[in-house]
């Protein structure tokens, strides 16, 4: 079946994405409270069910960037990483924290906050005409090494495949980045964003 490419909303994700993570996050991702649609509404409710950016740096239209929350936690997160937030008044009152929220949540602060952005990314300086980074698995803690394995199995299941020259990989996107796994070796490339 050939995908609905329409754009319902400001951020340029298609209807059927939009779809499908209002389908799934019914309540707000953060605090867990019912949300409502309030279409045609100037403003932002505290309750109205609003599109969310775990990674606010983006892409704005990457289906495994978004989530479903209240006006008021979209309001209070603004462009705070997720764990700085998790430390506001706003998230101590409301206990949001990274063992409370929901999963797609969850995910995400593992991956991508946790492991990811603490690893340090080497150069491979021996393919400069296909500029990217790289990480050893050999090279991490036990508890990386765990990580890794879990990431290797998040993007086989939530990624998509693309040719590369005359092999195929399965490549996962998230905030600038493009990840794939190679054997004991992460990945990763810059994304090229259109706007």
């Amino acid at each position: 079946m050939e995908k609905n490419n329409f754009m319902s909303n400001k951020y340029g994700i298609p209807e059927e994405d939009e779809k499908e993570i209002r389908a799934r996050d019914k309540t707000c991702i953060y605090c867990h409270k019912a949300m409502k649609k309030y279409p045609n509404t100037k403003g932002t409710p505290g309750d109205k069910a609003t599109i969310e950016h775990l990674n606010n740096d983006g892409p704005f239209d990457e289906k495994s960037n978004l989530a479903i929350c209240c006006g008021n936690c979209n309001s209070s997160r603004n462009n705070k990483e997720l764990l700085v937030w998790f430390k506001t008044q706003y998230c101590m009152d409301r206990n949001i924290n990274e063992k409370t929220v929901a999963e797609p949540v969850r995910v995400y602060i593992r991956y991508i906050e946790g492991f990811i952005n603490r690893c340090v990314w080497i150069f491979a300086k021996t393919m400069p005409e296909i500029p990217h980074y790289y990480i050893l698995k050999d090279d991490l803690s036990e508890y990386d090494k765990k990580l890794f394995d879990e990431f290797d199995m998040f993007i086989k299941k939530n990624g998509y495949n693309k040719k590369f020259y005359s092999k195929q990989y399965t490549y996962f996107n998230t905030g600038n980045c493009r990840y794939w796994i190679i054997g004991n070796i992460l990945n990763r490339t810059a994304l090229e964003h259109k706007n």
